[in-house]
C-alpha cells in the first residue's frame, strides 16, 4: 500500500486558507520580522503591531499568493511598506500634536518637559540614519535577507542596497567611535 503524499506548496496552502500554513509561516519569520520592524520603526510596541498587521495583511489578501514567486520577499515587503503607512500617519500626527502644543504654548498654558535621553547608543544611532539606509540595516541585520532580497523588497538595485548598507555601517562606526578612540 502506497501512501500519498501532499504535493501542495506553501504558497497554495496559505491561498487556500490553511490555518497550519499561517501558523507555520509566523513561527518561521516573525522574529525576524520584529527585528527588521524594531530597527526600522523605532519601539517595541510599533514593531509587534505592524508585523500583526502584515499577517492580517496577509491572510486578507491570501488570494494573490499563488502568483508570488518569492514569498518571503514578498512579506518583507509588505513590512517595508506597512511600516512607511505608519510613519505617514505618525508624521500627521505628529505635526497636528506640534500645532496644538505652539497654540497652548503662545496661549501661556504648556510647560515643556525636557526630552529624556535615550541610555541605548546604537538604537539612537541607527534611528539617525536616513530611513532608506536605516530600512536596509534592519533587513540586512535584522530580517537576515541578502542585498539581493533587499533589492527586491526595496525595489532597487543591489547596488544601491549595497552601498546604502556599507554607508549606514560607516556612520554607525562614527557614531558609535569615542573621539579618543578615533585618532
Amino acid at each position: 500500500m502506497t501512501q500519498s503524499r501532499d504535493t501542495t506548496s506553501p504558497t497554495e496552502r496559505l491561498a487556500a486558507g490553511d490555518r497550519q500554513a499561517f501558523a507555520d509561516l509566523y513561527d518561521r519569520l516573525a522574529a525576524r520580522m520584529f527585528r527588521a520592524a524594531l530597527t526600522m520603526a523605532g519601539s517595541m510596541p510599533e514593531a509587534e503591531d505592524v508585523v500583526q498587521d502584515v499577517f492580517v495583511e496577509l491572510a486578507r489578501s491570501r488570494h494573490r499568493l499563488p502568483g508570488i514567486a518569492d514569498l518571503e520577499a514578498y512579506i518583507f515587503t509588505m513590512l517595508h511598506h506597512a511600516i512607511g503607512r505608519r510613519q505617514r500617519r505618525r508624521g500627521v500626527e505628529r505635526r497636528a500634536v506640534d500645532r496644538i502644543a505652539a497654540d497652548l504654548a503662545a496661549a501661556g498654558r504648556l510647560v515643556q518637559e525636557p526630552a529624556s535621553p535615550t541610555d541605548d547608543e546604537l538604537a539612537a544611532a541607527v534611528a539617525r540614519l536616513p530611513a532608506p539606509q536605516r530600512d536596509v540595516v534592519a533587513l540586512k541585520i535584522d530580517g537576515g535577507l541578502t542585498f539581493a532580497e533587499i533589492a527586491t523588497v526595496l525595489g532597487t538595485n543591489i547596488n544601491t542596497a549595497a552601498g546604502r548598507y556599507r554607508a549606514a555601517v560607516d556612520k554607525l562606526r562614527a557614531a558609535l567611535t569615542p573621539p579618543e578612540a578615533a585618532r
